[in-house]
């Protein structure tokens, strides 16, 4: 229970000094931008915008290098009603073993193609296929009041911070992880939000489970405020909140509860995010703890340090059985539209101890 309030304390610090949730947070508080101003899906992640493309190629990669190899006026867009997009990660990971030396494999993590049909000025039809069995397939009309949006098909609900990172605690123990291709985190509904200002309000109303062939009556709902203020030059800071209601597999009912927040001062970045987990399934309710907390700081553009901390409990009524991870790393951005990131973490257990730290490179192609 320790580690939960540590978890908690850094959250609530995180939120307390801290922009809403992005595929990639630290960027939506250092440009104090909002998700849809960089990427199609205004829930962020996927497909990026121009304003997202020019940022990923002038912002990020270390300009002497990119001056030589990058492309003038690069686009994504084929014609003014076609545009395409694409992320691939391929992960080489090393595992500490009990007994011997460390056990390691390549993996690809994503290889996710993207393309946006722009039926006319404020509608448009979104696919996004991944390399396993993930698929995104929606209609997104840009066409209610106060900059609001409908969004209608099969896509991940909008809840939590969309991290890039699958096996972070707050996607895989939430079930919002691309890793279990028996379980999809897809789900076919439909999505309504409005941003009157600074702030953003949307909800959710979606198939519980993700086979669409079965009519059913069980659904699963969401809702989520967040908010984005800049307030001075450099300084971006906001804070959110969001719960999802659904059914298990086994028949239960789980609901996630969760904040997260982020801020920027000058060059650094922290944000985080918090989540209970309550549980129906077994004879007695569980309710578990997850939590992410991460700091950015560029020393030279192209090299951002990396400092995060992972926890997990999945019975915060049960005194030992948490998990806690602290990675420390960097990215690398050495030209215009690929990443390098070697991470190590260090993997904590209670009671029992397991020898499982791991080092992690992540080699990151994007358009």
């Amino acid at each position: 229970m320790k580690g939960a309030l540590l978890a908690f304390a850094l959250v609530i610090l995180a939120i307390a000094t801290s922009g809403p949730a992005s595929a990639l947070p630290r960027f939506s508080s250092r440009t104090g931008a909002r998700c849809a101003s960089c990427h199609v899906d205004p829930a962020g992640s996927g497909m990026r915008q121009a304003f997202g493309m020019k940022y990923g190629r002038d912002e990020l990669p270390v300009p002497a290098w990119s001056t030589d190899t990058g492309m003038e006026d690069a686009s994504n867009l084929i014609t003014n009603f076609l545009g395409v997009g694409a992320d691939f990660r391929t992960l080489y990971y090393s595992v500490q073993q009990p007994e011997g030396p460390p056990a390691g494999s390549f993996y690809q993590m994503q290889g996710d193609l993207y393309v946006d049909f722009r039926v006319s000025r404020k509608v448009s039809v979104y696919l996004n296929k991944g390399l396993y069995s993930g698929f995104q397939a929606f209609g997104l009309l840009n066409i209610l009041p106060a900059r609001g949006f409908v969004k209608v098909g099969k896509f991940v609900p909008n809840f939590g911070t969309r991290l890039d990172d699958h096996t972070a605690f707050i996607r895989r123990q939430t079930g919002f992880t691309p890793e279990d291709a028996s379980n999809r985190y897809e789900k076919t509904g439909i999505e309504l939000g409005f941003s009157p200002g600074p702030v953003s309000i949307s909800g959710g109303f979606y198939n519980s489970l993700g086979d669409d062939s079965q009519a059913g009556t069980d659904k699963a709902y969401l809702g989520r405020i967040e908010g984005m203020f800049p307030i001075t030059d450099g300084v971006n800071l906001g804070l959110g909140g969001n719960v999802f209601a659904t059914k298990t597999t086994l028949g239960g009912k789980e609901t996630l509860y969760g904040g997260f927040g982020s801020c920027s001062i000058g060059k650094l970045t922290v944000f985080g995010e918090l989540d209970y987990i309550r549980t129906s399934d077994a004879a007695a309710p569980t309710t578990g703890l997850v939590s992410y907390v991460e700091a950015d700081y560029p020393v030279i553009q192209g090299i951002d340090l990396k400092l995060a901390y992972d926890f997990y409990d999945p019975d915060i009524n049960v005194t030992s059985g948490s998990t806690s991870r602290y990675t420390v790393g960097l990215e690398f951005f050495p030209i215009q539209g690929v990443e390098v990131r070697p991470l190590y973490r260090f993997v904590r257990e209670t009671p029992t101890e397991s020898k499982n730290d791991e080092f992690d490179v992540v080699i990151h192609f994007y358009i």
